[in-house]
């Protein structure tokens, strides 16, 4: 696995013993917890191992809170095959020098090494220098007096503001004037650098919206979440995907934009067969969405099944090249699976299958052992686990024989819980005699939070003066929920 050293780690002055450079990362102030996993497994698609990669922290305390680090990469190319994917990781930078004042940042470009810096500063390049500002707005006086200050580096090229050969990056961070949002904490910090390469994510975040999608419910995925998933899946092009929770399609929608081939599968015959009707009498279901992104060509197919009691054959392995789903944990939908009941079916067209109540932990175990059949080697497994403070323990986390855990990202939803993105990779062909022992010895597959709506519904105690009292470590959650966490 890769490594996070500190800021003043004197491993992060010298170059990486790899032949890697050092880059400054650019991170979206959004989901912290997910943005080095996402980095991770979208550079494992570019060939970057893993346990090659090493972090670097800003000087900041907590750290994750200064959306800059640093972070080892082979190349310039490399980090823009990246960009192309990350939903998270806005921007990579070749940084020159940084300081916590004008001075030190001076001092700190002129010890970057110069034939570091000689490549781009030739007459026949053309450059532009951006002035950007983190924690607060900067005027353009201001942006001008901090070029004057930077005026000391040795630009030879002509001015191009539309088209540069080469963009250079000043970044000041200056969050004293901003409070209520946990910046305050940062220190005063400058950056000077070369860009490398930024993203532009406007198809995923906008073409993608939910709110521009025909066909959606209660529980559909947001479509940034979405994207992140399949990165973390691996999902490229040709490769077939399944999404066994596909609801209304919004994980399968973002894979197949990749150029996946998916398949989706639901418990609710209503869903991927009838959908919904629109105020003007048209039909809208899964096919409407793939239809409306132009994509309806790698939608394989849709399958009414559940894991419990699914239609595969037995000796159907090594099919599926990432498994991406949202399984029910009971919040606002559920789990249900397959019982068999004596019935008399007098229309298959609109016959609904039985249900019985499925809780998590059987269908989690249910889902692991599909994948360790069915996914390739190398394959990822993606998945949603619900949490709250009182119940999650990270050795509950299910486990199999053929899957190891790679991370465990968690988003934070309310004071009362949150989920955490698990991704695991198969690592060997299927052994049914290992996962039968594995079985066997955790007979009882019941989780703790299998009793979530419960946990999230429940009253919290009041004190004498009727103010909640709140679990231990809820607050913290109920300041800093949502996206951002």
């Amino acid at each position: 696995m890769s490594r996070i050293i500190t800021h003043d780690d004197p491993e992060g002055r010298r170059p990486p013993a790899n032949g890697y450079k050092w880059y400054l990362c650019h991170w979206a102030h959004k989901l912290l917890d997910f943005r080095q996993a996402e980095l991770e497994a979208v550079a494992g698609m570019f060939g970057v191992p893993r346990d090659q990669m090493v972090f670097r922290q800003p000087p900041s305390d907590p750290p994750h809170m200064m959306p800059f680090w640093y972070v080892t990469l082979p190349n310039d190319d490399v980090a823009r095959h990246i960009l192309s994917r990350t939903m998270l990781t806005k921007a990579f930078y070749e940084i020159w020098g940084e300081g916590s004042d004008w001075e030190e940042l001076a001092a700190s470009i002129a010890s970057y090494p110069e034939e570091s810096k000689a490549p781009w500063l030739g007459p026949e390049l053309s450059f532009k220098v951006v002035v950007a500002s983190y924690g607060g707005t900067c005027t353009m006086q201001q942006q001008l007096e901090y070029m004057e200050k930077v005026s000391y580096i040795p630009f030879q090229g002509p001015v191009s503001l539309k088209a540069p050969d080469v963009t250079y990056w000043l970044q000041v961070v200056d969050c004293k004037d901003t409070p209520g949002l946990g910046l305050e904490v940062l220190p005063p910090r400058i950056y000077f650098g070369r860009k490398v390469g930024e993203y532009n994510h406007i198809v995923a975040q906008v073409e993608y919206s939910l709110k521009t999608r025909p066909y959606i419910g209660p529980t559909s995925m947001d479509a940034e979440m979405a994207f992140i998933m399949c990165n973390q899946a691996q999902v490229r092009r040709s490769q077939l995907v399944l999404d066994p929770y596909v609801g209304t399609g919004s994980i399968a929608v973002a894979a197949a934009h990749h150029g996946a081939h998916v398949m989706g599968a639901d418990i609710d015959v209503r869903v991927v067969r009838m959908g919904k009707t629109d105020a003007q009498g048209r039909t809208l279901d899964v096919f409407s969405n793939f239809d409306h992104y132009k994509t309806r060509g790698r939608l394989g197919g849709l399958m009414r099944l559940d894991m419990h009691r699914h239609p595969f054959r037995g000796d159907l392995e090594g099919t599926f090249h990432a498994i991406v789903g949202d399984p029910p944990y009971g919040v606002r939908a559920g789990g249900k699976k397959s019982v068999a009941k004596e019935v008399v079916i007098h229309d298959r067209e609109t016959h609904i299958p039985a249900t019985g109540a499925y809780n998590l932990g059987e269908c989690l175990r249910d889902l692991l052992d599909f994948a360790a059949r069915t996914l390739v080697v190398g394959g990822r497994l993606v998945y949603f686990l619900p949490a709250t403070p009182d119940t999650y323990r990270e050795e509950e986390i299910p486990t199999h024989p053929c899957l190891t855990l790679t991370h465990n990202s968690e988003q934070l939803l309310t004071a009362r819980y949150s989920r955490r993105l698990i991704t695991m990779v198969k690592v060997m062909a299927y052994d049914a005699a290992a996962a039968a022992a594995h079985h066997d010895a955790n007979p009882d597959p019941t989780m703790a939070i299998d009793r979530i709506h419960d946990l999230v519904y429940e009253q919290y105690e009041r004190d004498e003066k009727g103010k909640v009292i709140y679990p231990e470590g809820a607050l913290n959650r109920k300041k800093h929920r949502g996206k951002m966490l």
